[in-house]
Order: C-alpha cells, then structure tokens, then sequence
C-alpha cells in the first residue's frame, strides 16, 4: 500500500466510524496535493461532496427536529410539574424523556431542585 492507499482507506475507516469532519479532513489533504493523479484528486474532490452534503443533512434534520417543539420554552413550568410527577410514578430518567421530549440535563435539573 502506497502512501494515497493508506490515506484512502484511512478516510473511509473514518467515515464508517461516523468521524465525517476527520474524514472530510483527510480528503481535503488528499484532494489539494499536485503530487497526486488526476484520477484520486477527482476522487477526493467527489467523497468531499458526497460527505459535506450528508453533513448538511444532518444539520437540516437537526434543524427541522427544534423547529417541530417552538413552544419549549413557553411550558417550563408545566413539564417541570409533568416530571416530578412521572418522578413520583416510579419512572425512570430515560422513559421521562421520551415521554417529554426533554433534555436529560433539564429532567436531572428538576428532580435536584425537588
């Protein structure tokens, strides 16, 4: 394996590991060395696109799931009442918050303050 092979299969590890911005990392070294072929700048230029599109989609999805709770904040007090009740039921921390789709530092914050 030459040094491009090593690189190559390095980024795609990588990116199988889910580590997308260290993959996008090496693929950029990768793309931008005038040493290297056509053919692997071509090559890296391509898996760039492809990762910083699934990137952007995972923003996207990031985006649209806050945009799909706007009035979070206006029911504090109520989801405060809801957790300490379901607190009270027995429930653990995990089943409140798929229940209430609240974080997990909010639930630990208003079982502390109780």
């Amino acid at each position: 394996m030459n040094g491009v092979d090593l690189l190559k299969f390095k980024a795609s590890t990588l990116e199988s590991k889910g580590l997308l911005r260290r993959a996008i990392s090496i693929w950029q070294d990768i793309s931008i060395n005038p040493k290297l072929s056509k053919h692997d700048r071509d090559q890296a230029m391509r898996s760039l696109n492809r990762l910083t599109c699934a990137i952007q989609q995972k923003a996207d999805i990031r985006t649209e799931k806050l945009k799909s709770h706007p009035d979070r904040y206006k029911n504090v007090e109520s989801d405060k009442e809801k957790i300490m009740h379901l607190f009270r039921q027995g429930l653990t921390t995990k089943e409140i918050q798929q229940i209430t789709q609240r974080s997990r530092d909010f639930i630990y914050n208003c079982k502390k303050k109780s």
